[in-house]
């Protein structure tokens, strides 16, 4: 199942709140590229799903996922860093 570390979450949230999105927006993940190839993750802040995102739920903290992103998806893990700039960085891992 995907899940969300609490750094994931605490960002997903200021990311929403400083580009003013309302509570049914989050992060929207697909991923661009084939896994042998090494595909790059795409996230985008959004008001709302897309037709036939599935929505992934933390105490309130949404991620969309394309249907095929959410079957890659499956079995990780969404992590975030801040870097020294206040800038985000999403990381998807394997659970430990």
């Amino acid at each position: 199942m995907f899940t969300m570390t609490e750094s994931a979450t605490e960002a997903i949230n200021q990311l929403t709140a400083a580009q003013d999105v309302q509570r049914e927006g989050g992060l929207r993940m697909t991923l661009d590229g084939l896994p042998e190839d090494g595909a790059a993750l795409c996230v985008e802040i959004a008001a709302h799903p897309a037709p036939g995102d599935d929505i992934i739920d933390a105490a309130g903290t949404q991620v969309f996922l394309a249907r095929e992103t959410r079957v890659r998806l499956a079995d990780k893990v969404l992590d975030a860093r801040k870097d020294i700039d206040g800038h985000f960085t999403f990381l998807v891992a394997s659970p430990h």
